[in-house]
């Protein structure tokens, strides 16, 4: 996503290409006829090398929906329609590839012109369907424009990277535990399409690298608590390979009581159809009642947990080879 270049309106593209083509000059030729066609042959050909190369870059950075991850192609389908975004990215090769055209063709004409008053108009010509071209493609431009300021805000989820997502209900400790397992190595991304942000932070070892992503108001609550536009976007967590860590608090601080915590667990279990692991926390406060229980007050059960987690990374890693 980082290699999407900016994307120019189409009055800007026009701007730069024939102001550079403007500044063409052939040097003193004894035939005149001869100065003013290079002089056109060489405007031409300028304006072409800006703007064509340009375009066609644009669709060469932009990923095909073809080679999207489905993580990202459903945030792009929710945002933009994925036909949109197919047609944008054909309309702008279209012209790029219409602009080489065009230009050899007029060159060609300007080889065979012998009146200097018909090399101008011939230029003049191509300026005006050069300008007509890129002006054509506007609306597409400004939606790739918007599809890359997307693009780049989306969350740095690497899909193919063994992933563990830590969900549970608000104050069950799921910050606190991202924190312990990364050592503070988080970095933050918005979620699209709700108010919330994820965290993401990474566990390696001599083996392997692992991320972690932390959810705070994304599976926190009932999907049925959401509006339509939440859940879908949510969902989209589906094409993640991972595996979900269930923050359970038996300690009665978290202001939700094991009834709620449950639903909410067989809801995610359900809806997501990954592998979940209910992860008990705080047992500082409480006795144990989980398999695998932590606390980020003492650090207990942490080392546990980070081995568990790279044992089942590798376990993910052999089933995708």
């Amino acid at each position: 996503m980082k290699q999407i270049p900016t994307i120019l309106r189409s009055d800007e593209i026009i701007n730069k290409s024939l102001r550079k083509a403007s500044k063409i000059e052939e040097p003193y030729d004894k035939v005149f006829e001869n100065r003013i066609r290079k002089e056109n042959i060489d405007r031409i050909a300028t304006a072409e090398s800006v703007a064509a190369p340009y375009l066609l870059k644009i669709v060469k950075k932009f990923p095909t929906i073809e080679k999207m991850h489905p993580f990202y192609e459903d945030f792009i389908d929710l945002k933009f329609g994925v036909d949109n975004y197919k047609i944008a990215l054909s309309n702008v090769q279209w012209a790029g590839q219409k602009l080489v055209e065009l230009a050899t063709e007029n060159i060609n004409q300007l080889k065979r012109a012998r009146k200097t008053f018909e090399m101008v108009n011939i230029r003049k010509r191509y300026y005006g369907r050069f300008c007509s071209v890129i002006e054509g493609i506007e609306k597409d431009l400004l939606l790739l424009g918007e599809c890359r300021d997307f693009l780049k805000s989306l969350p740095e989820i690497n899909p193919d990277q063994p992933t563990f997502i830590i969900a549970g209900m608000p104050n069950v400790g799921k910050s606190s535990l991202l924190n312990a397992l990364t050592r503070n190595e988080v970095k933050t991304a918005p979620y699209p399409f709700t108010t919330q942000s994820v965290y993401i932070g990474h566990m390696a070892d001599e083996n392997m690298k692992v991320q972690i992503v932390d959810t705070p108001g994304i599976l926190d609550r009932p999907m049925e608590e959401r509006n339509d536009l939440e859940r879908r976007s949510i969902l989209s967590l589906k094409d993640i390979k991972g595996i979900i860590l269930f923050m359970i608090d038996y300690s009665g601080t978290s202001g939700y009581n094991i009834d709620q915590q449950m639903a909410l667990y067989e809801e995610i279990r359900k809806t997501f159809h990954k592998k979940t692991y209910r992860i008990q926390s705080k047992i500082d406060l409480c006795e144990k009642r989980e398999e695998i229980g932590i606390s980020t007050i003492t650090g207990e059960g942490i080392d546990q947990l980070r081995n568990f987690i790279f044992i089942n990374a590798g376990e993910m890693i052999e089933q995708s080879n």
